[in-house]
């Protein structure tokens, strides 16, 4: 009887042995010790031919930062370190690749295409944060007019090409670069807007709108001197009509009387139309102000008539050929507001 109990305690613990040998091995299998490096994959970033490999962990996330080129320098990807790449299914990413497409949609009407066509892949690849796209363009292929600062990254999205929020321009190195969270469309370029050339009106079409032909007309100056407006085509002409009595014109008389003698060397006239006032009264403003501007006198305000004049001071900006470019009601505010448009009639 005594044996018994003895035997029944050596066999419990061998069975005990054998269960904790077992437990243990299916714990080392199942789940990872505290610490434990998660498994890498390769990503292949392949841009026009040239091949780079970087890590990525079971979830995705880069391990380094990749800045990366095709060998002829027109393609750059830029990404930073724990940037999550994606494919369509969520899984970890294990290709980039980036061709030139062969045969690119038609651009929009007002814009053309200044670089090579990429179709990146795969389609439906996620990042987060976003990724920089950046694509170099030639100066030299721009057409005449363009603005390397007005060119931006534009993707087709199989139905029109669209514009990204972001863009930046580096003019020194000559390339584009915009931002991207997804492959979703995978055509991208360079575009350019085409230069909107504002149709020039037929000769004869007065009226005292942009675009129209400045009325001719005639008055005296303070010499009494007959003056007509014709008598300076082939001038820009800068056209204001203000009374002596009217606070927000006298305002501004300081900045047009700079304007006029800074200006009148470039070919400019300056042509300030005096509504109601008399010479002699106008005559002793201009000397009480100490300004010496070029002034009609509209005593009866036929001309004012004749150009809508509404509110004081009205300005016209008349360029060389007779057309008025611009249209400004009320007073300006500096000197620098009047050259903003100056530039559009004088080259």
């Amino acid at each position: 009887m005594n044996r018994l109990p003895r035997i029944i305690l050596i066999i419990t613990s061998v069975l005990v042995l054998i269960l904790g040998f077992v437990m243990a091995g299916c714990s080392s299998e199942s789940t990872p010790t505290s610490g434990a490096e998660l498994s890498t994959y390769q990503l292949e970033i392949n841009l026009l031919g040239q091949k780079n490999e970087f890590l990525v962990d079971s979830h995705g996330m880069l391990k380094s930062k990749i800045e990366v080129s095709s060998a002829d320098g027109k393609l750059s990807l830029f990404m930073n370190k724990d940037t999550t790449v994606l494919d369509k299914d969520g899984k970890p990413l294990h290709i980039i690749q980036a061709v030139v497409n062969p045969s690119p949609s038609n651009p929009p009407e007002d814009a053309y295409i200044v670089s090579s066509v990429y179709s990146l892949k795969p389609q439906g690849a996620t990042f987060d944060p976003q990724i920089l796209l950046s694509l170099n363009y030639d100066p030299g292929k721009l057409v005449e007019g363009s603005r390397e600062r007005d060119l931006y990254v534009a993707y087709h999205n199989g139905t029109e090409w669209c514009t990204p929020s972001y863009k930046k321009v580096d003019t020194k190195i000559h390339s584009v670069t915009t931002q991207l969270s997804n492959f979703n469309s995978t055509v991208f370029a360079i575009l350019g807007p085409k230069q909107v050339v504002p149709p020039t009106p037929s000769i004869g079409t007065q009226g005292t709108n942009v675009g129209n032909l400045a009325p001719d007309f005639q008055l005296h100056n303070l010499k009494k001197e007959l003056v007509s407006l014709g008598d300076f085509r082939g001038k820009p002409v800068l056209l204001n009509f203000w009374a002596t009595w009217c606070h927000p014109c006298v305002s501004e008389m300081p900045f047009l009387q700079e304007v006029n003698e800074e200006w009148s060397a470039k070919e400019l006239q300056v042509l300030a139309v005096n509504m109601s006032g008399t010479s002699s009264q106008v005559a002793e403003f201009l000397q009480s102000h100490d300004l010496s501007l070029p002034v009609l006198l509209d005593t009866k305000k036929d001309i004012a008539s004749s150009y809508n004049i509404q509110y004081i001071p009205t300005t016209f900006f008349i360029d060389k050929d007779g057309i008025i470019q611009v249209v400004k009601v009320g007073a300006f505010a500096n000197k620098e507001a009047i050259e903003n448009d100056l530039s559009k009639i004088i080259s």
